[in-house]
């Protein structure tokens, strides 16, 4: 039976909008992988420029961004205009997911658990949030006792089809939950049965799925081709999974606390209660506070699907009991969040000053000898990681800039909005391994097209240093 709402529902939809009014504020989209998404539907055709790179993916990203494109032509609007509605549709989509989580879930327990592991990934634009959001509203629905065999099937083909669009680890967050839900059945705690055969049957589809288009629907371009290989394993690799949160301790203690109350409530031996939950929280406070950078909401798509899967299975073994254990500890996941959104926006104000204080008119070269832009972070780890506050003297210039501008290639879209297009400061990307996310020909087709004076000006600016012949 639904509850109504309540302290926990409160405080992470708090958090939640909390994390997209100073994400807008801030422009967070545009200092990583949102800079090119955005600028590809500014500039024009944006299934040329970028999308079809990714076109495995494209159900999540124009979920995500489709409205803004329609938006931005239907409407004319500014520059600015248009990366604030970006900003504002990108933080919409997963609340209109979680929406309907609570208007189909019997329990408050999808929804909770989406909006939770929502808000640890929400400031990098992984299309895990809509791949996790759709798996959801698909489990719901198909875990339901009063759903016919045929009625889970269709919902299951339906769903496949969509899924199978957004994010390739769906497939293994699924195998998961199916690993963990059988080992509770067989320690005797009852989950429902019909979701282990409905999940496996679900990941065996997306399997077949993504193996087709990762061969028939695979990028072209070779610097998308290298990032993609070079990420390709991050997701099913213990060891790296079990480095972010090391390196990130935020996010263990959100992972904890989001898994905190299935242990109680399904009775394992080694639960987390009270004492536990008070000090993973101090200690995730703290972390949140003086440790939360860039790379924490980067790194935390590798392993939030899979606390998802974990969480959900433990929760439906005894869902009313979890309902209630539940409380606590996600009041304190939410305090925990809210403190790194915080920590984070405060940053990345620090960081817009920054470029608005060397923005000058025209193109600028910031690795130019002698012009003293800091260094681009390179290894994330030591004491950024936990105290960035004290690390040094001049904190905005020798810790916030090499945090944020770890991009380099979104220095340059980053700099182009900030000021009104009037200026571009960009870091030469020509070493190895650099991500130049668009073709020159399709560059070219559309600078072909109208365009104003500082569109045609920003495009041949990519034409000569972002693009791939």
């Amino acid at each position: 039976m639904k509850r109504s709402f309540d302290w926990s529902d409160g405080a992470l939809l708090a958090a939640y909008v909390l994390a997209a009014t100073l994400g807008t504020w801030t422009s967070c989209l545009l200092i990583n992988d949102g800079a090119v998404f955005l600028t590809t539907g500014w500039l024009g055709d944006a299934w040329d420029l970028y999308f079809s790179q990714v076109a495995d993916r494209s159900v999540s990203l124009f979920l995500a961004y489709g409205p803004a494109l329609l938006a931005r032509w239907t409407f004319g609007l500014s520059a600015n205009s248009y990366i604030t509605v970006a900003h504002i549709v990108y933080f919409t989509v997963p609340l209109l997911l979680w929406l309907v989580l609570r208007a189909i879930e019997t329990r408050r327990i999808y929804s909770r658990l989406y909006l939770a592991v929502t808000l640890s990934m929400i400031y990098f634009p992984t299309e895990m949030i809509i791949g996790c959001g759709l798996w959801l509203i698909w489990l719901a629905i198909v875990a339901e006792r009063t759903r016919t065999v045929g009625q889970a099937t269709l919902a299951t083909a339906v769903f496949g089809v969509a899924l199978a669009f957004t994010h390739p680890s769906i497939a293994l967050l699924g195998l998961l939950y199916v690993a963990v839900a059988a080992a509770l059945v067989f320690f005797n705690r009852t989950v429902p049965r019909r979701s282990l055969i409905a999940v496996a049957a679900m990941s065996a589809l997306l399997l077949v799925a993504y193996v087709g288009t990762s061969r028939w629907l695979a990028a072209t371009n070779p610097t998308v081709i290298a990032a993609l290989s070079v990420n390709r394993y991050d997701f099913i690799n213990p060891a790296w999974m079990a480095t972010t949160v090391v390196l990130f301790p935020a996010l263990a203690a959100q992972w904890l606390l989001l898994l905190a109350p299935g242990t109680q409530s399904a009775h394992l031996r080694w639960r987390l209660d009270g004492p536990a939950i008070l000090i993973i929280t101090v200690l995730g406070l703290w972390f949140a506070a003086a440790g939360t950078g860039l790379l924490t909401w980067l790194y935390a798509r590798h392993t939030a699907g899979y606390i998802l899967a974990m969480a959900m299975a433990l929760a439906l073994v005894a869902p009313g009991a979890w309902v209630e254990q539940a409380r606590r500890p996600l009041l304190a996941y939410a305090a925990v969040v809210s403190a790194a959104v915080i920590s984070y926006n405060v940053d990345l104000s620090l960081f817009g000053r920054f470029v608005d204080a060397h923005a000058t008119s025209g193109i600028v070269d910031v690795d130019q000898p002698g012009y003293g832009w800091p260094q681009a972070l390179n290894d994330p780890s030591g004491m950024r990681g936990y105290f960035k506050w004290g690390v040094s003297r001049n904190y905005q210039r020798d810790v916030v800039v090499p945090t944020y501008d770890w991009y380099e290639l979104t220095l340059a879209f980053y700099s182009f909005y900030r000021s009104d297009r009037q200026s571009i400061l960009f870091h030469r990307l020509d070493h190895p391994g650099s991500w130049l996310p668009y073709f020159c020909s399709a560059v070219g087709r559309t600078l072909a097209k109208p365009h104003d004076p500082q569109d045609r000006w920003f495009l041949t600016f990519l034409g000569e240093h972002y693009c791939v012949p």
